[in-house]
């Protein structure tokens, strides 16, 4: 059967909702769960009311795809977000970190802005130059995101506030200042969670070697990099080129996505196979 209602992360007014919204149009109610812990105690308790209720409605979570310990080639679908025994199917993960990871995209980027002149050619190449730029933060980034404890989350950002949304960027990325900001976030972890410093460096070590070029990670930086620090990678060209930065640049995309009167589940793969998903 379809899912008949479709939590996700964000606000009632997020990118995440809005895209999802057009995305999945007829098929299903898309809810607002805010952030993705206590999404799925969210799931259950709503499958438990249906039960109750007698309803055959079917309700599941969609959930970031985030930084993962271990990369695997990309599939362009979505992962199955499952408990971990097994026994209980939330919903699904996206494949790519985040929402911006597929906003912007030069393909997204592309066919939002139709009726704007722009330089997609130009785009493309600020975006690799974003990607080369924040590379070793990546890095920086995994290794806290993969070593901390699952319910009490040690922070893999740092840096100083950008935007009205305070999204944490650093004003330096080398290596030096991105290790400097892992023993920060694990000093103030410390204070009330146990972390291992060495086994954090070892894997923003490892993470290096992914993130940098030639890494895995680095040729898959559309799934494997945040996709908020890639457009703040190319804050200072956005604003160069018509927008007033980060912000207004991402509305103008998820603007052009709800205008849109294509089909957009056929402008990205993982889109259409998550439609395909949700109708069945």
């Amino acid at each position: 059967m379809p899912v008949s209602v479709l939590f996700c992360e964000g606000g009632p007014n997020s990118p995440d909702i809005r895209v999802l919204s057009k995305l999945l149009s007829g098929l299903c109610l898309i809810k607002d769960s805010g952030g993705k812990y206590g999404m799925g105690d969210r799931i259950i308790t709503w499958r438990e009311a249906r039960e109750k209720r007698n309803s055959l409605d079917i309700c599941c979570g969609l959930l970031d795809g985030d930084f993962i310990a271990d990369w695997e080639t990309p599939k362009n679908e979505p992962y199955r977000w499952e408990s971990s025994d097994k026994k209980i199917h939330f919903g699904w993960r996206w494949e790519r970190k985040e929402i911006e990871n597929y906003l912007i995209d030069p393909v997204v980027v592309e066919k939002s802005l139709v009726k704007k002149s722009f330089d997609i050619v130009a785009y493309k190449q600020a975006l690799i130059r974003a990607r080369n730029l924040i590379a070793i933060y990546q890095a920086a980034r995994t290794a806290l995101s993969t070593n901390r404890s699952r319910f009490n989350p040690l922070a893999s950002a740092f840096g100083k506030e950008c935007g009205r949304e305070k999204h944490l960027f650093p004003a330096a990325l080398d290596e030096e200042s991105c290790k400097k900001g892992i023993l920060e976030n694990i000093d103030k972890y410390r204070k009330t969670q146990s972390v291992d410093e060495k086994s954090v460096l070892n894997s923003f070590e490892m993470y290096k070697s992914e993130c940098l070029e030639g890494g895995q990670r680095f040729n898959d930086f559309l799934h494997a990099f945040s996709g908020k620090d890639l457009l703040w990678g190319m804050n200072d060209w956005l604003a160069a080129n018509g927008f007033t930065g980060v912000l207004a640049f991402r509305e103008k995309i998820v603007s052009g996505i709800q205008r849109s009167t294509e089909d957009i589940s056929t402008w990205l793969p993982e889109w259409g196979k998550l439609r395909t998903i949700i109708a069945n």
